[in-house]
């Protein structure tokens, strides 16, 4: 099992107690920091969705025990059911309102910047691969993610396709002239002009594209952004 489908089941069934899944949080943190992550947002829902909501009583008059037989009603509701219904469509009401809470302000959305330096910080061996990996494989990957590379892009020496902010997303590090290069391609986070940023020992540029965006990092005091802009040029949408 790798890091894509350990997610996936993860985000199916964050409870899960598949041996494959377990024996790959094992030997990989970051998906166990994920798995961690998972869990607690789904106890803290389950504990929302537990506010108990009173059964309604309808009143024994609405009722009569005989065949073919429809009971006039006053239009004026008992005070007690619209007492009671009341209640419930409150408690209904709260429970939303705290799922909501949860998945927006329980969980702040860092910035896109933060979220890519954070990401790759969780595999610290993606630097330290140097065997490059064979074209044929690489083209796969990103042909299920709807990109090609182009001829000119660098050798590339680690490849991964993770969850990221809500999507599955390729990533990889290329050996530059300049040195390794991490990239992700960021398809759903779009930005506005070019950003650089700098952070937790990583530099990185953020760069827009026709559909979304590349994120680059460097560790180094290298060319960096010459080498986003070639990166991106060799990087191409095809659905």
């Amino acid at each position: 099992m790798n890091c894509a489908e350990a997610r996936f089941a993860l985000a199916a069934d964050p409870r899960s107690a598949d041996a494959a899944l377990a024996a790959h949080l094992a030997g990989c943190p970051a998906c166990a920091a994920y798995a961690a992550d998972m869990r607690e947002l789904d106890a803290r829902l389950r504990t929302a969705l537990e506010i108990p909501v009173p059964p309604l009583d309808f009143p024994s008059t609405l009722y009569v025990d005989a065949p073919n037989v429809v009971p006039l009603r006053s239009a004026r509701t008992p005070s007690t059911s619209r007492s009671t219904l009341r209640w419930a469509i409150a408690a209904g009401v709260a429970t939303v309102a705290v799922v909501l809470g949860l998945l927006s302000g329980g969980y702040p959305r860092e910035s896109l910047a933060d979220a890519v330096v954070d990401h790759m910080a969780e595999e610290p061996q993606a630097w330290a691969t140097l065997a490059p990996i064979p074209t044929t494989q690489v083209a796969a990957t990103l042909r299920r993610a709807g990109f090609k590379a182009g001829p000119n892009l660098a050798p590339v020496t680690y490849l991964q396709s993770c969850f990221f902010r809500g999507h599955y997303v390729p990533h990889f590090v290329v050996q530059t002239r300049a040195g390794p290069r991490t990239v992700m391609l960021l398809r759903d986070e779009h930005v506005a002009a070019r950003t650089s940023f700098d952070e937790n020992g990583y530099r990185g540029v953020l760069v827009p594209t026709v559909e979304g965006s590349i994120a680059v990092l460097a560790r180094d005091a290298g060319d960096l952004a010459g080498e986003a802009a070639r990166i991106a040029d060799s990087i191409h949408y095809v659905r």
